[in-house]
Protein backbone atom coordinates (compact mmCIF):
# COMPACT_ATOMS: atom_id res chain seq x y z
CA UNK A 1 0.00 0.00 0.00
CA UNK A 2 2.90 2.37 0.78
CA UNK A 3 4.55 1.51 -2.46
CA UNK A 4 1.72 2.81 -4.79
CA UNK A 5 1.13 5.71 -2.40
CA UNK A 6 4.50 6.80 -3.02
CA UNK A 7 4.79 5.82 -6.78
CA UNK A 8 1.38 7.45 -7.47
CA UNK A 9 3.16 10.85 -5.26
CA UNK A 10 6.05 10.68 -6.96
CA UNK A 11 4.67 10.29 -10.23
CA UNK A 12 2.71 13.69 -9.69
CA UNK A 13 5.57 15.58 -8.36
CA UNK A 14 7.51 14.82 -11.93
CA UNK A 15 4.54 15.52 -13.87
CA UNK A 16 4.52 18.93 -12.25
CA UNK A 17 8.29 19.01 -12.75
CA UNK A 18 8.06 18.25 -16.52
CA UNK A 19 5.23 20.57 -16.96
CA UNK A 20 7.25 23.69 -15.03
CA UNK A 21 10.45 22.95 -16.54
CA UNK A 22 8.83 22.77 -20.12
CA UNK A 23 7.08 26.02 -19.57
CA UNK A 24 4.06 24.69 -20.70
CA UNK A 25 2.04 25.95 -17.47
CA UNK A 26 -1.04 27.81 -17.85
CA UNK A 27 -2.29 30.85 -15.88
CA UNK A 28 -4.79 29.95 -13.93
CA UNK A 29 -7.45 32.77 -13.55
CA UNK A 30 -10.30 32.70 -10.90
CA UNK A 31 -13.58 31.93 -12.85
CA UNK A 32 -16.16 34.12 -11.84
CA UNK A 33 -17.99 33.91 -8.41
CA UNK A 34 -21.31 31.97 -9.00
CA UNK A 35 -24.73 32.84 -7.36
CA UNK A 36 -25.02 31.23 -4.64
CA UNK A 37 -27.54 29.09 -6.21
CA UNK A 38 -25.21 27.92 -8.82
CA UNK A 39 -22.34 27.07 -5.48
CA UNK A 40 -25.36 24.67 -4.00
CA UNK A 41 -26.84 23.77 -7.37
CA UNK A 42 -24.30 22.71 -9.98
CA UNK A 43 -26.54 21.55 -12.63
CA UNK A 44 -28.31 24.64 -13.08
CA UNK A 45 -27.00 27.00 -15.94
CA UNK A 46 -26.61 30.55 -15.55
CA UNK A 47 -29.79 31.33 -17.91
CA UNK A 48 -31.89 29.45 -15.34
CA UNK A 49 -30.50 31.37 -12.08
CA UNK A 50 -30.76 34.69 -13.90
CA UNK A 51 -34.79 33.94 -14.77
CA UNK A 52 -35.04 32.73 -11.20
CA UNK A 53 -33.34 35.65 -9.55
CA UNK A 54 -35.44 37.72 -11.87
CA UNK A 55 -39.15 35.86 -11.15
CA UNK A 56 -37.99 36.18 -7.24
CA UNK A 57 -37.49 39.92 -8.07
CA UNK A 58 -40.77 40.07 -9.85
CA UNK A 59 -43.17 38.19 -7.54
CA UNK A 60 -41.34 38.59 -3.81
CA UNK A 61 -40.41 42.35 -4.52
CA UNK A 62 -36.96 43.77 -3.73
CA UNK A 63 -36.35 42.55 -0.14
CA UNK A 64 -36.72 39.24 -1.17
CA UNK A 65 -34.28 36.33 -1.23
CA UNK A 66 -33.84 33.72 -3.51
CA UNK A 67 -33.42 30.06 -1.44
CA UNK A 68 -33.37 27.73 -3.87
CA UNK A 69 -33.85 27.04 -8.06
CA UNK A 70 -33.83 23.99 -9.84
CA UNK A 71 -35.05 23.14 -13.55
CA UNK A 72 -37.09 19.85 -13.11
CA UNK A 73 -39.34 17.49 -15.31
CA UNK A 74 -42.29 18.36 -12.91
CA UNK A 75 -45.01 17.65 -15.23
CA UNK A 76 -43.93 15.23 -17.45
CA UNK A 77 -41.05 12.56 -16.93
CA UNK A 78 -38.03 13.64 -18.89
CA UNK A 79 -38.82 17.34 -20.14
CA UNK A 80 -37.27 19.14 -17.47
CA UNK A 81 -39.36 22.18 -18.78
CA UNK A 82 -40.23 23.28 -15.57
CA UNK A 83 -38.07 25.92 -13.34
CA UNK A 84 -38.46 25.91 -9.61
CA UNK A 85 -37.96 28.86 -7.81
CA UNK A 86 -38.25 28.97 -3.49
CA UNK A 87 -37.61 32.42 -2.01
CA UNK A 88 -38.19 34.07 0.94
CA UNK A 89 -39.49 37.28 2.13
CA UNK A 90 -38.14 38.82 5.93
CA UNK A 91 -40.97 39.05 8.51
CA UNK A 92 -41.09 40.10 11.94
CA UNK A 93 -40.63 36.81 13.38
CA UNK A 94 -37.68 35.02 10.95
CA UNK A 95 -39.01 34.10 7.18
CA UNK A 96 -41.43 33.58 5.06
CA UNK A 97 -40.79 31.08 2.25
CA UNK A 98 -42.58 31.14 -1.48
CA UNK A 99 -42.35 28.88 -4.42
CA UNK A 100 -43.57 28.85 -7.62
CA UNK A 101 -43.01 27.04 -11.12
CA UNK A 102 -42.01 28.73 -14.18
CA UNK A 103 -42.96 26.48 -17.51
CA UNK A 104 -43.39 27.39 -20.66
CA UNK A 105 -43.85 31.28 -19.78
CA UNK A 106 -46.53 30.25 -16.88
CA UNK A 107 -46.20 30.46 -13.23
CA UNK A 108 -47.69 28.14 -11.10
CA UNK A 109 -47.30 28.88 -7.43
CA UNK A 110 -46.73 26.08 -4.94
CA UNK A 111 -49.04 27.14 -1.68
CA UNK A 112 -49.90 25.71 1.20
CA UNK A 113 -51.99 28.57 2.73
CA UNK A 114 -54.39 31.51 1.68
CA UNK A 115 -51.96 33.71 1.80
CA UNK A 116 -49.80 31.41 -0.82
CA UNK A 117 -46.97 30.62 1.66
CA UNK A 118 -45.18 27.33 0.35
CA UNK A 119 -44.57 26.65 4.05
CA UNK A 120 -46.04 27.25 7.24
CA UNK A 121 -45.70 30.34 8.78
CA UNK A 122 -42.24 29.81 11.26
CA UNK A 123 -41.04 26.61 9.17
CA UNK A 124 -37.12 26.91 7.33
CA UNK A 125 -36.90 25.62 4.15
CA UNK A 126 -34.80 22.07 3.82
CA UNK A 127 -35.50 20.44 0.14
CA UNK A 128 -37.21 19.71 -2.59
CA UNK A 129 -37.60 16.13 -3.82
CA UNK A 130 -39.45 14.57 -6.94
CA UNK A 131 -40.93 11.51 -7.66
CA UNK A 132 -42.62 9.82 -10.76
CA UNK A 133 -45.13 7.27 -10.53
CA UNK A 134 -46.63 5.59 -13.51
CA UNK A 135 -49.47 7.24 -15.24
CA UNK A 136 -49.17 10.00 -13.06
CA UNK A 137 -47.93 13.52 -13.37
CA UNK A 138 -44.73 13.72 -11.07
CA UNK A 139 -45.01 14.00 -7.26
CA UNK A 140 -43.32 17.43 -5.94
CA UNK A 141 -42.41 17.08 -2.58
CA UNK A 142 -41.29 20.55 -0.41
CA UNK A 143 -39.86 19.54 3.26
CA UNK A 144 -39.61 22.24 5.67
CA UNK A 145 -38.52 22.09 8.92
CA UNK A 146 -40.27 23.02 12.07
CA UNK A 147 -40.10 22.66 16.01
CA UNK A 148 -42.75 20.89 17.98
CA UNK A 149 -42.64 21.93 21.33
CA UNK A 150 -43.47 18.36 22.26
CA UNK A 151 -41.62 16.39 19.51
CA UNK A 152 -38.72 18.36 18.84
CA UNK A 153 -37.19 19.17 15.53
CA UNK A 154 -39.64 17.54 12.91
CA UNK A 155 -39.87 17.82 8.91
CA UNK A 156 -42.68 18.50 7.31
CA UNK A 157 -43.45 17.20 3.79
CA UNK A 158 -45.95 18.92 1.28
CA UNK A 159 -46.96 16.97 -1.76
CA UNK A 160 -47.95 19.29 -5.03
CA UNK A 161 -49.15 17.15 -8.08
CA UNK A 162 -49.83 18.79 -11.28
CA UNK A 163 -53.21 18.81 -12.41
CA UNK A 164 -53.25 19.99 -16.10
CA UNK A 165 -54.12 23.49 -14.92
CA UNK A 166 -52.76 24.22 -11.97
CA UNK A 167 -50.48 22.31 -8.73
CA UNK A 168 -52.33 21.24 -5.85
CA UNK A 169 -51.51 20.22 -2.30
CA UNK A 170 -52.49 17.14 -2.84
CA UNK A 171 -51.00 15.70 0.91
CA UNK A 172 -49.10 16.52 3.93
CA UNK A 173 -47.12 14.89 6.81
CA UNK A 174 -44.98 15.53 9.67
CA UNK A 175 -42.44 12.62 10.35
CA UNK A 176 -39.11 13.22 13.10
CA UNK A 177 -36.16 14.79 11.40
CA UNK A 178 -33.62 12.27 10.04
CA UNK A 179 -30.71 13.14 11.56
Amino acid sequence: MFRVLRAVGLCGVLALAAVTVLGQTTPQTPAPAPGPQLARNPKLTQADFDAATAETLAAGGEKAELIYAARLDAVQRGSYDCLIVIYAKSVKGGKEFFALVVRELQKYPLAFDKQGRALKAGDKFLRMGLRHEEGKAPLLRLMGGTTDPTKGEQQRNLDFRFNGTEFVLEAQSLMPLPR
